[in-house]
């Protein structure tokens, strides 16, 4: 009875101490999530809270980005994904806002799209299984978002949203182990790392996009002068 108190009381020391080597493991495990792709920044900054992932802000190119994952639970029968939230922080007061969003379940919680005043057809040529919705909606714009849907041809391409602030793109980098998911419930990932030229070929094309959408508002006010 003795040497079962003295077990249960080591038990209860010991505890504590796995969990808080397993925490600071994580903590350790998330912040290198953008390593690889740190020579894509001439300038940069990583902030990390608590065990959160890192958020990465630098210079790409001559344009102030904004790289923060998402962890996604949220989503009914599917496995935990973590999403990459690509900003281009460029702003432009006349810049029209929308959200296109691939696969759409309801769950997006990252996403602006539903609180959109227009639910806008697709275009033939655009990619299907997707809601397009803006605060207008323009012809215009779909013509010139037309040769930048490739970037969708990615099935781990899930968002491009604009505003007057910048230009997002929502991109899937890892989906959960499903042995460790189904067992412990925990969203475990296996490459808990960024792919430099995924992060890349991101970049560009966010870049290309803002170039797009503002060269057609400069058309616009000329017109209008």
């Amino acid at each position: 009875m003795v040497a079962a108190s003295i077990v249960a009381i080591l038990a209860l020391a010991v505890l504590p101490m796995l969990y808080l080597r397993d925490m600071a493991r994580e903590k350790r495990q998330r912040s290198l999530l953008f390593e690889p792709c740190l020579d894509l920044f001439p300038r940069y900054r990583v902030t990390q809270e608590g065990r959160n992932y890192p958020v990465l802000t630098g210079d790409y190119a001559g344009h102030l980005v904004r790289l923060e994952p998402v962890l996604d639970t949220m989503a009914a029968r599917k496995l935990p994904s973590l999403w990459l939230k690509l900003t281009l922080l460029q702003p432009n007061p006349a810049r029209p806002v929308f959200s296109f969003l691939m696969r759409p379940d309801g769950n997006e919680f990252y996403s602006p799209n539903r609180e959109m005043a227009h639910r806008c057809a697709i275009p033939p040529s655009w990619p299907n299984n997707a809601l397009f919705c803006a605060d207008e909606d323009d012809g215009e714009l779909k013509t010139r978002l037309d040769t930048h849907m490739g970037v969708f041809t990615d099935p781990h391409a899930k968002e491009l949203v604009a505003s007057p602030v910048g230009v997002r793109l929502v991109y899937q980098i890892a989906q959960a182990e499903r042995a460790h998911y189904l067992v412990l419930r925990q969203a475990r990932f296996e490459k808990p790392v960024a792919d430099p030229a995924v992060v890349r070929m991101l970049l560009d094309s966010a870049i290309e996009i803002a170039a797009s959408l503002d060269r057609w508002d400069d058309a616009i006010a000329a017109r209008a002068a």
